[in-house]
């Protein structure tokens, strides 16, 4: 039988591990004083130096009052003692050290409630299900919402739910966009399922879940002009490594369209310079692809990887500026356009998809105007079907313009 470790050992190995992924030496420094602290604080409590869940939240309770009575950001030291309680606990837990993000969080982990058991048994059957990474990653993020709704409403757990419960968290979503709701309703309805078939629960409350009927292409991708691009690209300091990065990226998007997953899924052997193309797995479609590796996107990307990138061993592209240096998560990649937008003056347009994305569109709508027959702007975009390419053909405005025949032509044809 394996012998537990106490809180000393396991912060020493903790401290291991974060030397290994390259985390700075003061935060190291920070988790090595709170790790003591918990230490001293068990000890005081238990005469034991071994840690549980439940003695975790008591010394955030009795060392920073948290969980907090009112609605707040957290503080740079209650960031560091709840990170400590986490990376121990995660040890323990786990054997590894994942890399957490206190400093915005406003609730502990620990959101399943009392269902830590079926949530695990869940997120087992999501991971092992036909399912591309994004689905599974979405399946288990819309639950650990809703539990953050029950939580909220002072519900214990899955057997405290009602019809009332999930009326209340479909009117929770009013005013989010009904792709993004019935998407999320959808989770809910396939996580009821789960727990009726595995016996859970008795009722499948998978009836309760109002449906949501969302238009396809419903959303109008941004319209994007030569200027406004110009003055993005030319916004980022490209003198800085991750402004290096960052101008590197949003050109993939935008001369080459590929996706944020595949951006940040890209490989260093994915470069064939010798081709000058770049060749990689679609994370979409699961297709190969091959793509022109254009001059400027080529030298942009020689820029990052020579004078930016951290010397890091690393297969991927592009690593985060920050120790421990992982590979950029798509999340991450979406957020650097609103960053860059905002920096050069750039407003959202009302009604549209603003995101990373919206440069896809940019690039198919530039392809459109050139002549380009749709058919091979889907093969570019990684579409299966038309369906999918056809929302840009809503912003071929000259497209359109050119399309359309004048009072005189129709009398004459008549």
């Amino acid at each position: 039988m394996e012998q537990r470790q106490t809180i000393s050992q396991i912060a020493e190995c903790v401290i291991s591990e974060m030397e290994r992924m390259q985390y700075s030496p003061a935060t190291i420094s920070t988790f090595r004083v709170k790790a003591k602290q918990l230490s001293r604080y068990v000890q005081e409590k238990t005469g034991t130096d071994y840690f549980t869940e439940e003695l975790g939240r008591r010394y955030l309770a009795d060392t920073i009052g948290f969980p907090f009575a009112e609605n707040r950001w957290l503080t740079s030291p209650e960031a560091s003692h709840i990170r400590c309680v986490r990376r121990i606990g995660e040890y323990q837990l786990y054997g590894a050290v994942l890399r957490n993000h206190a400093k915005n969080a406003k609730t502990l982990d620990g959101w399943e409630l009392g269902d830590e058991k079926i949530i695990a048994a869940y997120v087992e059957s999501v991971q092992t299900a036909d399912n591309s990474d994004a689905t599974k990653k979405l399946r288990i993020h819309h639950i650990r919402q809703f539990y953050e709704f029950l939580a909220s409403r002072k519900v214990s757990g899955i057997h405290d739910i009602s019809a009332q419960i999930i009326s209340d968290y479909a009117a929770s979503l009013q005013g989010e966009s009904p792709v993004y709701t019935k998407h999320r309703l959808a989770t809910l309805r396939f996580y009821f399922r789960f727990l009726k078939q595995k016996s859970i629960l008795e009722c499948d409350w998978s009836f309760a879940v109002p449906k949501v009927i969302a238009p396809k292409n419903l959303n109008v991708p941004a319209l994007w002009s030569r200027e406004e691009l110009e003055r993005l690209l030319k916004s980022i300091d490209r003198g800085s490594p991750a402004g290096k990065r960052d101008y590197a990226i949003i050109l993939l998007v935008v001369q080459l369209g590929l996706r944020i997953a595949d951006v940040s899924a890209l490989r260093l052997d994915s470069l064939k310079w010798e081709r000058n193309e770049l060749e990689f797995i679609q994370h979409k479609t699961g297709n190969r692809v091959t793509q022109p590796l254009l001059e400027d996107v080529g030298w942009a990307i020689i820029d990052y990887i020579k004078y930016g990138r951290p010397k890091a061993e690393s297969p991927f592209v592009f690593l985060t500026a920050n120790a421990p240096y992982t590979p950029m998560k798509s999340g991450s990649i979406g957020c650097i356009l609103d960053r860059h937008r905002a920096r050069c003056g750039i407003e959202k347009k009302n009604g549209a998809v603003s995101g990373m994305h919206s440069l896809r569109h940019a690039m198919a709508r530039r392809l459109l105007e050139q002549g380009t027959e749709l058919s091979t702007v889907a093969n570019i975009m990684g579409h299966t079907s038309y369906a999918s390419t056809s929302p840009y053909l809503k912003v071929d405005i000259e497209g359109l313009r050119e399309c359309a025949l004048s009072l005189g032509e129709v009398l004459t044809d008549a």
